[in-house]
């Protein structure tokens, strides 16, 4: 008597591979059971001559995701963790790449969940209720920007660790049901594609007007570190630019650094 076939384990976990290579369009998907880090993994692919703009770098698995400077992300299952690989658009300087996508991650949060009280926090956080709902790595490379997202979709912060569990929040909570993660991807692509179109049709001023209608800092009072320096004083918003506007002795234009509110 034959015995009964083993039951295979998909390596793409809640992801619709076929489905998603379809509806991603014009990104190509390439996908990995699991990655130590999903930026660093296309930086790779890119050196190799393996990775063409646009493309994703999608894993269910990111063990060892990277924050800004010395920072890391805590991911598990039920969170999206991902590069978009983007041409480089000259003109639009570094610091605004990560305020241009947070937007696009805030608004496909927004439809998702139904919540338009999603809000952000800059240079590189989505929040919701003062707390973190998703966080963006941005990086210029051989001619194409990385933007890597860290979005808590189907997570629960109690099983984060103690450290962090009181600052985020997930589209779980928010939306109070699980999300298809393929709709979730589908949705972000959808948006990043709107917010990276020509500038023509959507320039830096229009993107960040709609990025100030959801900022969480202005009118708050603030200290911003960045490396040795630290500047403290209350936001008065963002400039033409970009540019954290930081109120001390005198006003402060700061293009990135770490934020804490008081």
């Amino acid at each position: 008597m034959r015995a009964p076939a083993k039951k295979k384990t998909s390596q793409s976990g809640s992801f619709d591979l076929a489905r998603l290579k379809a509806d991603i369009r014009p990104f190509r998907l390439h996908f990995f059971p699991r990655l130590r880090s999903t930026n660093d993994h296309a930086a790779l692919l890119r050196k190799r001559s393996d990775l063409f703009a646009p493309a994703i770098v999608l894993t269910p698995n990111q063990i060892a995701g990277r924050g800004r400077g010395r920072n890391t992300w805590w991911s598990k299952e039920g969170a999206l963790t991902v590069t978009f690989a983007l041409p480089i658009d000259q003109s639009r300087d570094p610091h605004q790449i990560p305020l241009i996508a947070g937007l696009a991650v805030r608004n496909a949060a927004a439809e998702l969940s139904k919540d338009h009280s999603i809000g952000l926090k800059w240079p590189n956080d989505v929040v919701h209720d003062s707390k973190k709902l998703a966080g963006l790595l941005c990086e210029r490379i051989d001619r194409i920007d990385l933007i890597g997202i860290g979005l808590n979709v189907n997570i629960d912060p109690a099983d984060a660790p103690k450290s962090i569990r009181d600052r985020l929040t997930s589209l779980l909570l928010i939306a109070g049901k699980p999300l298809d993660m393929n709709d979730v991807l589908i949705e972000l692509s959808r948006q990043i594609l709107r917010v990276w179109s020509k500038r023509q049709e959507h320039p830096f001023a229009a993107l960040l007007a709609e990025y100030e209608r959801y900022h969480t800092l202005t009118g708050r009072r603030l200290t911003v570190i960045d490396n040795d320096n630290t500047i403290t004083g209350q936001c008065e918003g963002l400039d033409s630019a970009g540019r954290l506007l930081v109120r001390g002795k005198t006003l402060h234009r700061i293009i990135a650094g770490q934020v804490e509110t008081t």
